[in-house]
């Protein structure tokens, strides 16, 4: 955008007394190339245009967006959001202090290959789930990516800015579905990370997308899981879903700053067992969550949230941190410019502990082992959460045993924090979508294996 035109339409937007001006505004392309059904059933390209403009004024603020970046069209949205406030100016709109992000950028652009070329590394993927057995009915492999850029105009305390930033993501998924007898059991690899089409060649697309299919294989013939309250063993990467949704949310500034969260009136509590460390980090290098500045223009941090159990920060963005009282911590985010951005998380997780993934499952007598999961829900206001494990085995006298079917793990974060008692030194991260009021963002979740003194198993056999 011209800095102009910028600076007219922020002008006009702080004539009333805003203390605060923020205009977002995103160009960003979005493809999809998807094999479903041996067919190519989905190639699109989406582009993603328009301007958003916030005010602050204290703890007030309002939100509007267009998709016209006209002088005219912007300055009229000003005109609209600052009879808001009734007050006198008390910012003006200087030269911008020019930053431009350097995080992530991608070593391979998208372009350097064609889409054919796509389209076979797909199939091949395609071809190796099929090959697993002839219960395979469906192979989908899809390829997601993205390239985004922004520019961030902000004027605050009497600082104005222009921070600009390129965001290039990819991800590759396969979703082989098994059938026998009316019966159908499904199988997903859905890795990502912030990079350019390098993503590709770093990947063993057909060895994990023939693995998936395995297990959806497999689980034709798995027995039902046994319900109850016994211990589990939850497994490294996407299996840190848990954490996200039944203790990031409420986490987050959002919750906190309504005290609609049970960790609201908990900083500096122990909320956790002593080998729980729970970290929410924006500056991860290539992780699917990560940017170079968030959506407000604040540089991402590695915020510690809980430090051997206890609770020792919280997520933040600026209108929620004024609520608090505290400062930004760099995690504010959105979907796009139709969205006012609030307090989301970037790569969060657990960090690594002291034991093995052997010696954990050694030490447990009998349990399930939640290798992966196919996702799940949480209510905020009472940290309830559901999720549905999809990939489970029993683990029995220190051993891990049979393949069982898909069960639902049903409790509390806050009870769940307090009963992990193994922590493992795998770390790792797995890309995921997450929806929250500021719309659907790429997250990072990820921990180590992990154990759960007692959980709730929701299974069908006793």
């Amino acid at each position: 955008m011209d800095n102009k035109i910028a600076t007219a339409a922020l002008s006009v937007a702080l004539e009333t007394g805003a203390d605060f001006a923020e205009l977002y505004v995103q160009s960003k392309i979005s493809r999809v190339i998807e094999i479903n059904y041996k067919r190519v059933d989905d190639l699109s390209e989406r582009l993603t245009y328009g301007a958003g403009l916030r005010l602050m004024r204290g703890t007030v603020q309002v939100y509007g967006y267009t998709s016209d970046l006209s002088e005219q069209s912007l300055v009229a949205l000003a005109k609209r959001l600052s009879a808001s406030f009734d007050g006198e100016r008390v910012l003006k709109v200087g030269k911008f202090k020019e930053i431009v992000g350097k995080a992530n950028a991608p070593k391979v652009e998208h372009s350097s290959m064609s889409i054919d070329e796509k389209i076979e590394y797909l199939k091949k993927g395609e071809q190796a789930m099929y090959a697993v057995s002839p219960n395979i009915v469906n192979a989908t492999a899809v390829a997601l990516e993205t390239d985004e850029n922004v520019e961030i105009y902000t004027v605050a305390k009497g600082v104005c800015r222009k921070i600009t930033d390129r965001r290039v993501r990819t991800r590759l998924a396969a979703r082989p579905t098994a059938s026998r007898d009316g019966a159908f059991e499904t199988g997903y690899f859905g890795p990502g990370l912030a990079k350019g089409a390098e993503l590709y060649d770093e990947i063993d697309f057909e060895k994990e997308a023939a693995h998936a299919a395995e297990v959806a294989v497999k689980l034709l013939d798995a027995p039902e899981c046994p319900s109850g309250k016994m211990p589990v063993v939850i497994g490294n990467a996407f299996g840190g879903v848990l954490f996200h949704e039944a203790c990031g949310h409420p986490l987050e500034g959002t919750a906190i700053s309504h005290g609609s969260s049970p960790f609201s009136d908990k900083l500096g509590q122990k909320i956790a067992s002593d080998v729980v460390t729970a970290i929410d980090d924006g500056t991860v290098e290539f992780g699917w969550g990560s940017e170079s500045f968030d959506d407000e223009g604040e540089k991402p941090t590695k915020n510690v949230l809980i430090k051997d159990g206890v609770l020792t920060a919280f997520m933040m963005d600026e209108f929620n941190g004024r609520r608090m009282g505290s400062k930004s911590t760099g995690a504010c985010r959105r979907e796009s410019f139709r969205y006012m951005p609030t307090t989301r998380m970037t790569n969060t997780y657990i960090a690594a502990g002291k034991s093995t993934p052997e010696e954990i499952i050694a030490a447990t007598e009998y349990g399930v082992y939640c290798v992966s999961f196919a996702g799940g829900s949480v209510n905020p206001a009472t940290d309830k959460f559901n999720f549905t494990s999809s990939e489970t085995y029993i683990i029995r006298n220190g051993k891990i045993c049979e393949l069982v079917k898909s069960p639902a793990l049903v409790g509390f974060g806050y009870e769940v924090l307090m009963k992990i008692d193994m922590v493992a030194n795998d770390l790792e991260l797995s890309a995921g979508t997450c929806g929250a009021a500021s719309g659907m963002i790429p997250t990072s979740v990820g921990q180590p294996t992990l154990r759960v003194s007692e959980m709730t198993v929701g299974g069908k056999a006793d």
